[in-house]
């Protein structure tokens, strides 16, 4: 049994209920109290105060003090918390399934201690409002952490917070939260819960106000908080599903969120990140403002959100939204990673309110990673960028079918906008179906991979001074063109392929298939715009459209079967005018193919008013070849070269001021002509390859000037120049000067005369007696043909003598220039030493002057001599000149070089130190000599410093190294030239000092300090000292930085298994500057292991799940710098699959058990690490992993097993802990825990179990059952047994019973009985046939009985006949035997009522009507009851007959004393008048009858006297009633008036009397049946506790009755609608309501 304890400061108030459908009756107070008192006070005692006041509610509890230091409180059924419960720190709440808890308004459950809710999927534990006002749900405090707190199948309606959590982590399973006010869940304090299975509904959306932003949020992560969450939905918010702020993290999975929308006062957002760290995997969000938000906002934290996984759809403003609170502050980070994600439908008729978005993916002002996204069916802009750098890029890009029309960039797939710091990059990218440009860039700098843009509805990629390179570029499909570049700078397209681009295009530019618009306007030796490796065909439009564009680059360019009504290549900068605008287009290698086949044939090159350079042109197909006007601003010169020239107009070259060119050719397929127009053009290699020869046409303006032309022939060409143009030919001239020996001459004397065209030349040859002159005019033509060939008259001269020759310039020419000199004195050539050479002391010196020569071939001699030591070759006397083993003096005189001051071949040369003037002089044989002087020194010089450091220089020979890097300086290759002794040290710029030190150590160790005050940067000077010279110094620049941490860790464990203890040992990882470390472990499997930041950070102990790890360690330091530098060190390790544990932790062996007793059986302390924690019992402690292992948890099959009972656990179930019984005897229990992977684990052990009495199990009634003392309980123990199968009995007894209630009955039936009033302990007793006997006590509470009304008599609506007896009769009850008070009500229509009798039984005589009776009992409590009937008293008609009057005959002119006699009968006794009258001509005689002595007959009489003989009509009328509510009955007879004499008709009389007295009664039978039915039928129609509505008479015709008698009631109604009133009715007016029929007349004529 759980014990129940409730501190000083909870309020808990449990309320009756009743079923649903039952009626509830008002309790006297003291009734109501004692109810309570018995349900609530056993099972609650000492936590129901007591009342006061009104009986409806309990009080709040008086504070006290409740010495229990651990309590454990249950709530089940329902539960009331109408301010605040807290649980204790060391207390445990725990809610049952089914429970539901009301709260009242603002109420909130603190959490201090331990929550649990046992909830299940069918039977929930809900917490719901009490009043309809909101509550504040649950709220974990942070003593609650690690206190074990779980939550399973919990619902949570109407409150304002669902869950708020500080500090802690409670396990929730299957958690609703339905219409938060607020916050649905709200986590603070670095709360860590794991939450499984989330379902949050319509958050905010019932709002009585708002007065900030913070309401409808699903769940809320801030304040560093980490949550697990796995499996969530959240549905219709009003601000945010999931808002994740400050510096918070955690993983998030598997997530929904659907219609997050409508907030006014923030951003609505699905997902919203803000500062925090989390990474979210396989999210869902549809229907929301914003689908996904990351927001960087405080620079003293840190933004990174992971995402993977996830689709958004259907947002209104945007999908995934990354950016920056300050947009002027650039974040140059990645603040957002985002891989798998999809984004569709955004702004689209499935969004909360269509066509209003910004953008599918917004990032603005911050740095994010894009991985294998989609984007597709937007109304805005796919992906727009605003601000962003290199920390942001985008790879597998694809946008479909986005932008919204008419809005310029947000046309596009991909808006990119304001980007100059560094470039962001795409790294593939497809974008298709937009409604613009497929991307629009503007003031953007960018780099892009492998990119496919089609079926775009504008360009494919629209740049706008923008500075983009991309590499790998497919545009086709597009409407327009495939690439538009309007004034970009630094813009390279590599590797680009235009296909079927600018066919749905307008203008030219939209038709291209790329548009070059104002690309670089102004020259520049950097920043150039081109187009590298690209094909371009069938465009609608040009293949290249260039407009106002210089310094454009297109290499290796191919265009074929674009539009045949435009050039492939169209060129335009005629709008370049202004300043320093103009430029050149640069064109290397461009092929052209183009078939025009329409009437007009266009240009393959079209150039309008622009320089270009163009090489390796290639035109094919049919066109008109190359029309050019060079006309340019700025007058930038054109150059043309290595191309082909072709088609029908070949080439039309205009206003080339200066045009120059080599290797062009006219191909065999031009047809048309070269034409010049105010052209200058220069042409090197000119060739012509027609078979026919091309004519080339000049205008008067233009010259051609033609350099060694091939197959030209001008003869076809000079009759179509213009006067004043000229073509000219040029050729190549060579001289080579010699003497008879055909040697060349140097520095001869060449001059050379032209007859024509060329002045005269004067230049010398070089060394080897050669002079090249090119292109030098041969011919020219003018339109009346060629001038004569040039001649050039060559003459050569040297040494006073000279020579001459003629060549004409008709072709290239060589020619030879001999000059017959004298012998010549030899051509020195002095190589070394150079002259101001300086050289080391006593070091030694090459002498070389073997390039000498002599012009006639003599032989020389050479002689080097010092001014100081003299002849150099005399000081040769070495051992090893001459000995064979190197060369002799004689070879160094003959011109072999040698080297002085060396031991090479042991020459002994030697030349002192000092200041040396060296003379060569070499001479001929023929004594021609000549000399030169060079000055070299000899001298003591400074050290020569050569060193290695470690770690090495960058190549610009700096030092850039950590601050705690040792520095290692290795001199050992310093040296001093002349071996002297010397001192080597290191300076630092930043200290004075050390100085000079003694020695040159072959290292110098250095060690940098880690003192912030040594500046990042500073030199380091390197010395060397000869003791002569001033030292020698090498300085380095040193930069010192902050060193980023090497992770390095070791692995120990006791085993190979899942269950064995894994530490990872990180402690040998340090900062090298001792800064913060941020350290995370990780595992391949496993995922994250630890995060911390903290030096107990750098070890991890825990499990390891079964598989293959790789084990990373990730460290950083904290410094800015090194963001996105984490280094990591990995390490694998095998975990193997463990083996299950079996342990039976109860039935315990040292115990015995009853065979009726619910057995423990717990395999506590069992299990298997491979299986997460969490697929087990949350009862008990398991041997498991604390996370859900990779691979999954194994599943394990559970056997228990008894060798008596065999199986204890049904087939299919796998039962770690569960209670049932055993059989009488001794048992041995097996318990098996088999993973599927080794052989089962078993462990068993013995339990003895003795033999015991029946067991009661009483279904009704049960222990505080509470009932009236009229019911008829029912005794229900049929589900009693005894374990050892014997027969037993039941016995019944009551304290308050004498007798027993039942004796020894069978348990199998269920017995009825009823109990006297007053609180009855109850014993059964159940004796099996062994005499083993088991008594169980219950309190039983029998309440006093209210009396209960029974009526026999009247029924309800009976109908009485009239004057008849109305019977009452009843058969009250009173279980307690006190009814005091017994009352027939008559309820009148006042609302009061009279009592009409007290009597059990009674008849009473009611007039006609209808009556609400009612019988009402009471007892000596004042309880009451009281029952009602509706019933009717029948109305009787008054009915004449046995007419008699006297005289027969009446006597004219006479005084007649006319007496009237006549039975009436009215059984309701009701009828108080009768009247005769007489009507005779015009006299009329009316009386009244009565009846004095209530016999029945009715008697009157009245003085007549007629005036003549005749027939007056006697009328005898009953009236019942006044006014129109009266009922008639009417006897009408003719009376006779005779003269005074007497006749014969009295007899006649007397027989007529006879027959209208047996016609009076039949028509008297047949009216008064005709009212029976009409008052049946009037009864019928009465309602309940009402009157009736009588319905209007159907229209009768008169009846003619037997006698020409006829209907009574028909002649009455005759004589009202006779009446006025009715008269002036309208025909159409409806029927009033009918009379009864109310008698019958009865008129004889002529009886």
């Amino acid at each position: 049994m759980r014990s129940i304890g409730l501190t000083a400061n909870r309020t808990l108030q449990v309320l009756l209920r009743r079923p649903e459908g039952m009626e509830t009756k008002p309790l006297p107070p003291f009734t109501g109290w004692f109810i309570l008192f018995l349900m609530v006070g056993t099972s609650m005692a000492g936590l129901v105060p007591a009342y006061s006041g009104d009986t409806s509610e309990l009080a709040e509890p008086e504070p006290s003090v409740l010495v229990e230091a651990r309590s454990q409180t249950t709530w089940t059924g329902s539960v009331t918390v109408t301010t605040t419960y807290t649980v204790s720190v060391f207390d445990e709440l725990i809610i049952s399934p089914c429970t539901e808890v009301e709260m009242g308004s603002g109420a909130r459950i603190y959490i201090e201690g331990r929550l649990t809710v046992e909830g299940t999927e069918t039977c929930p534990v809900v917490l719901t409002s009490l009043t309809g006002s909101d509550h504040e749900g649950i709220q974990f405090n942070s003593s609650s952490n690690n206190r074990g707190s779980k939550l399973d199948n919990l619902t949570i309606e109407s409150s304002i917070y669902g869950i708020t959590m500080y500090g802690s982590n409670p396990v929730i399973h299957n958690l609703t939260i339905l219409n938060p006010d607020r916050v649905g869940i709200d986590l603070f304090s670095s709360s860590s819960p794991q939450i499984y299975d989330l379902v949050i509904d319509q958050a905010g959306r019932f709002l009585p106000f708002q007065n900030d932003w913070r309401y409808g949020l699903g769940l809320s992560v801030g304040s560093g908080s980490t949550p697990l969450v796995d499996g969530a939905t959240f549905t219709d918010h009003l601000t945010r599903a999931i808002n994740i702020w400050g510096g918070s993290g955690g993983v998030f999975r598997n997530l929904v969120m659907s219609n997050i929308s409508g907030s006014s006062w923030v951003i609505s957002a699905g997902a919203w990140v803000e500062d925090s760290q989390p990474l979210l995997t396989n999210l869902s969000v549809d229907r929301a403002d914003h689908g996904i938000v990351v927001r960087h906002i405080d620079d003293g934290g840190y933004t990174r959100a992971v995402f993977r996984d996830c689709t958004v759809s259907n947002s209104m403003y945007r999908g995934v939204y990354v950016d920056k609170e300050n947009h002027s502050n650039y974040t140059n980070y990645e603040t957002a990673d985002f891989t798998n994600l999809t984004v569709r439908g955004t702004g689209t008729v499935g969004a909360t309110t269509a066509n209003i978005a910004y953008a599918a993916i917004d990032v603005n002002s911050t740095g994010a990673w894009f991985e294998n996204t989609l984007v597709e069916n937007s109304t805005s802009t796919g992906v727009r960028m605003y601000y962003a750098d290199s920390s942001t890029t985008f790879r597998n890009l694809t946008v479909r079918n986005s932008g919204d029309p008419g809005q310029g960039p947000h046309e596009a797939g991909l808006a990119i906008t304001w980007i100059f710091s560094s470039a962001p990059v795409f790294d593939g990218l497809e974008i298709s179906g937009s409604v613009g440009h497929g991307i629009h860039s503007y003031k953007a700098e960018w780099i892009g991979n492998d990119f496919y843009l089609h079926n775009n509805s504008g360009d494919g990629v629209y740049l706008d001074y923008s500075s983009v390179d991309i590499d790998g570029l497919v545009v086709e499909n597009n409407s327009e063109s495939g690439a538009h570049l309007s004034d970009n700078i630094d813009t390279a397209l590599r590797n680009v392929t235009a296909h079927y681009n600018g066919l749905s295009g307008v203008t030219d530019e939209q038709k291209a298939g790329l548009f070059f618009d104002r690309s670089k306007t102004v020259s520049h030796p950097m920043l150039d715009v081109g187009c590298y490796s690209c094909t371009v065909t069938h465009s609608g439009g040009s293949g290249i459209l260039i407009r106002d564009s210089a310094d454009l680059w297109f290499n290796d360019v191919e265009l074929s079967d674009n539009h045949p009504d435009h050039a492939p290549l169209d060129a335009d900068n005629s709008g370049l005018t202004l300043g320093q605008q103009g430029g050149i287009i640069n064109i290397d290698g461009l092929t052209i193919d183009s078939e025009q086949n329409g009437a007009t044939v266009h240009p393959a090159v079209l150039i309008n008013q622009a320089a270009a350079s163009i090489h390796d042109l290639t035109m094919t197909g049919n066109h008109s070849g190359l029309q050019w006007d060079g006309q340019n601003h700025n007058n930038y010169p054109s150059q043309l070269s290595n191309s082909e020239f072709s088609g029908s107009g070949c080439i039309v070259l205009s206003n080339h001021h200066d045009l120059f060119g080599v290797g062009n050719t006219i191909a065999p397929e031009c047809t048309g002509t070269v034409q010049l127009v105010n052209s200058q053009v220069n042409w090197s290699g000119f060739t012509d390859s027609s078979s026919s020869g091309t004519i080339i046409q000049l205008d008067s303006n233009s010259d051609l000037h033609l350099h060694q032309p091939v197959n030209v022939d001008l003869n076809l060409s000079y009759p179509s120049m213009a006067s004043g143009a000229t073509i000219d030919v040029a050729y190549d001239l060579v001289v080579w000067v010699i003497n008879n020996n055909s040697n060349g001459i140097p520095s001869a004397n060449v001059d050379v005369i032209f007859s024509q065209f060329e002045p005269t030349l004067q230049d010398s040859t070089n060394g080897l007696g050669y002079l090249t002159l090119t292109d030098f005019i041969g011919q020219r033509w003018t339109n009346s043909g060629s001038s004569p060939s040039t001649d050039a008259t060559i003459s050569c001269g040297y040494d006073s003598v000279s020579n001459s020759t003629t060549a004409t310039i008709d072709q290239d020419r060589f020619v030879n220039c001999v000059l017959p000199l004298e012998n010549q004195e030899p051509f020195l050539m002095w190589a070394t030493p150079v002259d101001i050479g300086v050289f080391i002391s006593q070091g030694p010196v090459e002498f070389n002057a073997s390039d000498s020569w002599d012009l006639d071939d003599d032989e020389l001699t050479f002689t080097w001599t010092s001014n100081l030591d003299g002849d150099i070759v005399a000081s040769c006397t070495g051992q090893g000149v001459g000995n064979g083993q190197g060369i002799t003096q004689q070879d160094m005189a003959n011109g072999a070089p040698f080297t002085v001051n060396t031991n090479y071949l042991n020459m002994g040369c030697q030349l002192s130190d000092g200041i040396h003037v060296i003379t060569l002089e070499v001479c001929d044989d023929a004594g021609h000599c000549v000399s030169e002087n060079r000055t070299i020194e000899l001298v003591n010089q400074a050290p020569t410093i050569v060193f290695d450091v470690t770690p090495a220089m960058t190549p610009w020979s700096e030092l850039v190294i950590p601050r705690t890097q040792h520095v290692v300086f290795n001199l050992t290759g310093t040296f001093d030239p002349e071996g002297d002794t010397l001192s080597c040290w290191i300076t630092r710029s930043y200290q004075q000092g050390p100085g000079q030190t003694s020695g040159c150590p072959s290292e110098i160790w250095m060690n940098l300090s880690m003192a912030e005050t040594v500046p990042s940067t500073f030199d380091l000077v390197i010395y060397a000292f000869d003791g002569i010279n001033n030292p020698s110094t090498y300085t380095i620049p040193v930069e010192l930085y902050n060193e980023v941490p090497e992770p390095e860790f070791t692995l120990t464990r006791l085993g190979n298994a899942s269950e064995d203890e894994v530490t990872l040992d990180g402690t040998a990882t340090i900062d090298p500057e001792g800064d913060t470390l941020e350290i995370e472990y990780w595992s391949s499997l496993d995922g994250q292991l630890s995060w911390n930041n903290t030096e107990a950070g750098k070890v991890w102990t825990g499990y390891l799940s079964r598989g293959v790890h790789n084990i990373e360690m990730r460290v950083v330091d904290v410094r800015p710098e090194h963001i996105n530098s984490t280094r990591t060190t990995t390490l694998q390790v095998v975990v193997e699959n463990s083996l299950p544990r079996s342990i039976i932790s109860e039935p315990l062996e040292t115990q015995t058990y009853l065979s009726s007793e619910l057995i423990w059986f717990s395999a506590n302390l069992s299990g298997d690490y491979d299986a997460a924690c969490s697929t087990f019992p949350t009862d008990g402690t398991w041997h498991c992993s604390a996370f859900e292992p990779n691979s999954g948890s194994e599943y394990l099959v559970i056997d228990w097993q008894s060798d008596l009972d065999g199986r204890l656990t049904p087939e299919g179930e796998d039962w770690l802990i569960f209670d049932g019984r055993l059989s009488a005897g001794v048992h041995t229990i097996t318990l098996s825990l088999d993973d599927g992977i080794h052989d089962p684990v078993s462990v068993s052990q013995t339990v003895e179990v003795l033999t015991s009495a029946p067991v009661l199990e009483m279904s009704s009634p049960v222990d505080g059952d509470a009932f009236s003392s009229s019911h008829l309980i029912d005794w229900d123990a049929r589900q009693s047994t005894d374990y050892d199968d014997d027969n037993f009995t039941m016995t019944v007894r009551s304290n308050l019973l004498t007798e027993p209630l039942f004796s020894d009955v069978s348990s199998s039936i269920i017995h009825q009985a009823a109990l006297p009033a007053g609180e009855h302990t109850i014993q059964v007793s159940l004796v099996d046939s062994t005499g083993k006997e088991q008594i169980t006590s219950l309190t039983i509470v029998i309440i006093q009985s209210d009396p209960v009304a029974v009526l026999i008599q009247p029924q309800n609506l009976i109908s009485v006949l009239p004057g008849q007896p109305l019977v009452l009769e009843e058969q009250s009850t009173d279980a307690d035997g006190d009814m005091q008070k017994r009352e027939w009500r008559n309820w009148l229509i006042t609302g009061n009522y009279e009592v009409l009798s007290s009597l059990s039984s009674d008849a009473i005589t009611l007039p006609p009507g209808q009556y609400h009776l009612s019988l009402y009992v009471e007892d000596s409590r004042g309880a009451s009851s009281e029952v009602h009937v509706n019933i009717t008293v029948q109305s009787s008609l008054p009915t004449l007959s046995n007419l008699t009057f006297l005289p027969d005959v009446l006597l004219a002119q006479q005084k007649n004393t006319f007496s009237v006699r006549v039975m009436m009968d009215d059984p309701d006794g009701t009828t108080e008048s009768v009247r005769a009258s007489i009507v005779f001509n015009v006299q009329t005689w009316s009386f009244n009858l009565t009846d004095e002595d209530g016999d029945g007959y009715w008697e009157g009489a009245v003085e007549m006297n007629p005036e003549s003989a005749g027939r007056p009509n006697l009328k005898v009328i009953a009236t019942d009633g006044i006014g129109d509510d009266a009922i008639v009955d009417i006897l009408s007879i003719t009376l006779s008036v005779e003269e005074a004499e007497q006749d014969s008709r009295v007899a006649m009389f007397v027989a007529a009397t006879g027959g209208f007295v047996g016609l009076l009664s039949l028509i008297a039978f047949l009216a008064l049946r005709r009212q029976k039915k009409a008052e049946l039928a009037m009864i019928d129609s009465w309602d309940s506790f009402g009157g009736f509505s009588a319905k209007p008479d159907q229209v009768k015709e008169l009846v003619n009755l037997e006698g020409g008698a006829m209907e009574g009631a028909t002649e009455v109604l005759a004589e009202s609608e006779r009446s006025p009133a009715l008269d002036e009715e309208s025909p159409d007016a409806p029927p009033s309501e009918s009379k009864p029929v109310a008698g019958v007349d009865l008129d004889w004529d002529n009886v």
